[in-house]
């Protein structure tokens, strides 16, 4: 299965054509782990897999790009010594992408999702200043310091410390560990977390704080969300030839849903998607749309927290709902809401 999903990340990586990935599967926990070279986060990782033992765990080593190849230059497996079984490792190559990270890497995360990994650590660059973007798709971020030559005052200049959820204090057997673990809590006001990595010392609690901190992140950002525009269309095909061929938006699903009677499609558009819909029967809502209005916007599909009891809500408060929840594209349970109770818009709710 290595082989196989190597390649499949190979293809993402290349942008070769290959069967679509379904964004919005997710590993339970995706953790950056960020900060200046020397720092050691490679070490660091390699205690947290220690920790890990037996769990599935894939690393993602973000490196820079060969100018010859294109390829991840450096290769940090080769500090790694307890990647086991079921540790998948792969280094990716940033190809020029801004910001310490490598292109696409939604969709590598969503095929590990897909491939049963539930905990992907990501190392970036580590290049600093501008090496921040990993907040922008990781649950948690640990910032990895040492108390030496002054280097979580260079962290903090650099900006990394503003990407940190949680600050990682490497190489604690140095002189001035805790006058720096000190400093770093009062000027971050982040939990701080001593290691000597090489030892795998303080390997459980980093492991304990990026768990905590996690579930504090998606508590705090657990609300409603656009998850696509759905737009009925004649043909997707004709449509892909201007959404995914001109303006190179990328396809991540197609499929057809019998029970409604429509084909679609799903482009990534960022955190949010545009889905195509084309009728497969001359009676579905979709054929029905398009032969009174035309081809246009249809609906706008939003991710509900809670979404049972959100619908429960609904009801109590007489919203008018098209159906009872379902099971739709990718395998979510959605459920439309007509416009006359959304004010003129057909609303769809989709669990988290």
């Amino acid at each position: 299965m290595s082989r196989e999903l190597a390649r499949a990340i190979s293809a993402i990586e290349d942008g070769a054509e290959r069967a679509p990935v379904d964004l919005a599967r997710r590993p339970a926990l995706v953790a950056g782990i960020t900060g200046a070279p020397g720092a050691g986060k490679s070490t660091v990782i390699d205690a947290l897999l220690r920790e890990l033992g037996d769990a599935r765990v894939a690393v993602l080593a973000v490196d820079p790009s060969s100018p010859f190849t294109g390829g991840a230059l450096l290769g940090d497996r080769v500090r790694i010594a307890n990647a086991g079984a079921n540790v998948f490792f792969r280094s990716l190559a940033s190809r020029g992408h801004g910001g310490g990270l490598a292109p696409r890497m939604r969709e590598v995360l969503s095929l590990l999702a897909a491939h049963g990994f539930d905990t992907v650590l990501i190392e970036t660059v580590g290049t600093g200043q501008e090496d921040v973007a990993i907040t922008s798709i990781a649950d948690v971020t640990a910032v990895v310091t040492t108390p030496a030559g002054g280097d979580s005052i260079q962290a903090e200049k650099a900006g990394l410390l503003e990407a940190a959820q949680v600050v990682v204090l490497n190489k604690c057997d140095l002189a001035g560990a805790a006058l720096a673990e000190k400093d770093l809590a009062e000027n971050t006001g982040l939990p701080v977390v001593r290691m000597t990595a090489k030892d795998g010392a303080g390997a459980g609690e980093l492991l304990a704080a990026l768990r905590s901190q996690r579930i504090a992140a998606r508590a705090m950002l657990a609300g409603f969300a656009i998850d696509h525009i759905g737009i009925a269309v004649d043909s997707i095909d004709s449509s892909l030839r201007f959404y995914r061929d001109l303006l190179g938006m990328r396809m991540t699903l197609r499929e057809r849903v019998e029970h409604e009677r429509v084909e679609v499609a799903m482009l990534d558009a960022g955190e949010s998607r545009v889905e195509l819909l084309e009728a497969t029967d001359a009676e579905s809502t979709i054929a029905k749309f398009v032969a009174k209005r035309g081809a246009g916007i249809h609906h706008v599909a939003l991710r509900a927290p809670d979404f049972e009891n959100v619908v429960e809500r609904l009801r109590a408060g007489g919203a008018r709902l098209l159906s009872e929840p379902r099971i739709g594209a990718g395998g979510h349970r959605y459920v439309f809401i007509h416009p006359a109770t959304t004010g003129g818009v057909l609303l769809e709710l989709i669990a988290q």
